[in-house]
This record gives structure tokens, C-alpha cells and sequence, in this order.
């Protein structure tokens, strides 16, 4: 995934209170440092049977233009409870991007390492990263549908509806939507997220999603026309996972790709365990099971 780069928000805030100052007093002439520099590694495994990938990259400066720099010459594995053990390898033509084979899913139940070993080059960072993440699992879902909403604030959307059996209470849950298989909500500010407590009954018969339908709506992707196919995916992620994408969120309000890279100052659950002054680093490593379901459009919706 393309990775983009992330201002810290200390940084911007000073800025602006410093050219505030300037405007009511004299001219000032800002010098903005460099943040020191750290890396960002970002990644999952899931059930589904995939490509699997972890992105490595170095900070950029402040003023830098481009995309952060990949990190190459890793040696990165995912291992689980029962030490199976997972390599992956960088991708050919995308540094810093690090895949396993085609065929390679979570299974639910176990619990997932990631390590990442560094050797320095010169350039890069020397050390052993780490993180560790569960694979729970969650019921599948039954079907899903799709209604016209009553709802006066939604009155141009139609409501994507869930049926299946509880997932669990004391979960969290990510909610994409795609129509004829290109995801509708792949930024990270419409990244959704369910808590548990939303699927109180037994049996859930709840809305996930609404597609707006209105054409002069930034959110044209949503509009649907008879023979679309929906398809729902609903990924059990745990707590943290959840806040680290809120964290996100309120810090950065743009259209990037989901996942593209996290400020520095959002809490990650990433270490490094040797040398332990390591150089600081950002990012997540998550676990998730993921359910799909889809339906087709058989009616226009006005």
C-alpha cells in the first residue's frame, strides 16, 4: 500500500501560534527543526487467505516532499503460539514492503508475533522490533441486505442491514463496504468502527453502513444502479486496534489510503526490545478475523 506521510501536530500548532504572534507584533523568522527521526511499521494478519504484508519506512523531514522512504533488508516473520513460523519477503519493485506467500491465512484462536530485525547499514536502523497480536474468533454472518432509510438525516442513503448471530458484546468491529468489489470507504476518515454493544440481541438485525445515493454528494462511489453487487466485511479487531484508528483520525482529516503511515505521537503497540534505546518507532501490528457477505441490486433506489 502506498504509504504517505504524516505531520505531527505539535509541529503545525506551533507554527500557526507563532505566525499569530508575528501578525500582531513584528515579523518573525520561523525556524522549524527536523522531528528526530524513527520508524513506521505498519501491518495484520487476518483469516482471510492472502498476501499478507508489513510496510517498514523511515520519517521524513518536515518540509520533505514525496512519500517516506521504505526500509530495506529486514528480515521479518510472523510466528504463532505453536512457534509455526511465517517469513516474508520485501517486494521486488516497492521497498519497504515485506509479503508472505499467496496462501498464507490466521487461524483463529492463536496468537501472532511480529519480528522485524534491522542490521544498519549506514542508513538504516539497527534493532529488533516486536509486537504481538490475538486472532479471535466470531461467528459468521448470515446474509446481509438492502432497505430505503426512514431516517431524515439519511433520507437520500440506503442502509446496508446485517443478519447473523451476536459476534460478542465485549467487541470491536471495522466496517468496509464495497460496491462491485472496490471499497466505498477506503480512507481513513470513513474507516467505521462498531462497538460491540451495538449487536445487543441475540440474532443482529442492525444496519452497518448508509450509501449515499444523493449525486451531488461527495460520496458519488456510494451511488448504487440495478446488477451492483454489495458486499459487507465486518473484522473483529481488538480494543486497541480500535484506538490506535481513532488516534489517527482525529489527527489527520484527509482522503489518504487507509493505512497509509501514523503520526508519530499516536500510541503504538510496537517495541524495540534490542538495543533498548532503540530508535523510536510508529505504527501497529493487529490480528483480525475477517466475514463477508453480498447481495445485488435489484430495484433502483430513489
Amino acid at each position: 500500500m502506498k504509504m504517505k506521510r504524516f505531520f505531527e501536530i505539535s509541529a503545525v500548532v506551533l507554527i500557526v501560534v507563532l505566525m499569530i504572534a508575528a501578525a500582531c507584533t513584528e515579523r518573525i523568522d520561523i525556524k522549524t527543526n527536523d522531528a528526530p527521526p524513527r520508524l513506521v511499521i505498519y501491518g495484520y494478519i487476518s483469516s482471510d487467505t492472502m498476501q499478507h504484508s508489513i510496510r517498514i519506512t523511515r520519517s521524513a523531514g518536515y518540509f520533505t516532499t514525496g512519500s517516506p522512504e521504505g526500509v530495506s533488508n529486514a528480515a521479518v516473520t510472523f510466528t504463532d503460539n505453536e512457534n509455526n513460523v511465517i517469513p516474508l519477503t520485501e517486494n521486488d519493485t516497492i521497498p519497504g514492503l515485506y509479503q508472505t506467500a499467496a496462501d498464507v491465512y490466521g487461524e483463529e484462536g492463536k496468537s501472532y508475533r511480529l519480528d522485524v530485525f534491522l542490521d544498519s547499514d549506514g542508513e538504516n536502523f539497527a534493532g529488533h522490533y516486536t509486537a504481538s497480536a490475538y486472532l479471535q474468533h466470531i461467528h459468521h454472518i448470515d446474509s446481509i441486505d438492502l432497505r430505503t432509510s426512514d431516517l431524515l438525516l439519511f433520507k437520500n442513503s440506503v442502509l446496508v442491514v446485517l443478519y447473523a448471530w451476536n459476534f460478542g458484546e465485549d467487541n470491536t468491529y471495522s466496517i468496509f463496504v464495497a460496491i462491485n468489489d472496490s471499497v466505498v470507504n477506503s480512507s481513513i476518515n470513513r474507516f467505521i468502527v462498531m462497538e460491540g454493544s451495538m449487536f445487543k440481541e441475540l440474532y443482529i438485525d442492525q444496519p452497518c453502513y448508509f450509501l449515499n445515493q444523493d449525486p451531488n454528494s461527495e460520496y458519488r462511489n456510494e451511488i448504487l444502479h440495478v446488477g451492483d453487487k454489495v458486499t459487507l466485511n465486518i473484522n473483529a479487531i481488538s480494543k486497541e486496534y480500535a484506538k490506535f484508528i481513532s488516534s489517527v483520525q482525529s489527527e489527520v482529516r484527509t482522503s489518504i489510503p487507509i493505512f497509509g503511515g501514523p503520526p508519530a505521537n499516536v500510541e503504538t503497540n510496537i517495541r524495540c526490545i534490542d538495543p533498548k534505546d532503540g530508535v523510536p518507532v510508529s505504527g501497529f501490528f493487529t490480528a483480525f478475523p475477517s466475514r463477508y457477505a453480498h447481495t445485488w441490486v435489484r430495484e433502483e433506489f430513489k
